[in-house]
């Protein structure tokens, strides 16, 4: 008797775990839906900038909820993916889920950092692109373990400047672990 209702009482304990779960990822699929449908990508790509054919792409999140990856359109799921830098802007494509594509017009800062969405990898192995779409401004976590790939990420992402435009800048350190808080972040990451 005794054994049978620790049996039924870890049952409904697991139940309530997964019921939880599950009603968190759907507020996060409400929350997500202020952001306006994503662009396709071009179906002309034309010469590729870069293309890397082993990454993770992380997740993305936005710039209030640094530790909470969005999950409406397809962006919270992490994955393998392969990445393509086009002159029309950045395209992820994943396996087993939807390509995303971020225009080079919609980007802001391209930053080395130590993870993104509560994981963490080490100094610089992450590389996060930050890129406005609608009003809201989100940040597009992508692990590339080579390094000389994903220097060349950056510097391809980079030399389009904020907002597509042409330059030669640097990429910014970003930190963050101190994004989350009061500290609001400000460009290169540094408080």
């Amino acid at each position: 008797m005794l054994r049978t209702l620790f049996v039924i009482i870890t049952i409904a304990i697991i139940f309530l775990i997964f019921r939880s779960m599950w009603r968190s990822w759907q507020r996060r699929i409400v929350k997500g839906e202020v952001i306006p449908a994503l662009p396709d990508a071009p179906t002309e790509r034309g010469q590729a900038m870069l293309a890397i054919d082993h990454a993770t792409y992380l997740g993305t999140v936005t710039d209030e909820h640094w530790l909470d990856r969005v999950a409406a359109q397809g962006l919270g799921g992490r994955g393998p993916s392969e990445l393509v830098v086009l002159s029309a802007g950045l395209v992820i494509e994943r396996a087993g889920a939807a390509t995303h594509f971020i225009p080079k017009s919609a980007i802001n800062e391209v930053a080395l950092a130590k993870g993104i969405a509560g994981r963490v990898y080490g100094e610089d192995s992450v590389v996060v692109v930050s890129w406005t779409w609608g009003s809201t401004l989100m940040h597009t976590g992508l692990r590339v373990v080579d390094k000389d790939s994903r220097l060349g990420l950056v510097h391809a992402l980079t030399q389009w400047g904020p907002g597509g435009s042409q330059t030669d800048r640097q990429p910014a350190k970003s930190k963050p672990a101190e994004r989350s808080g009061d500290i609001p972040p400000t460009p290169g990451g540094e408080k």
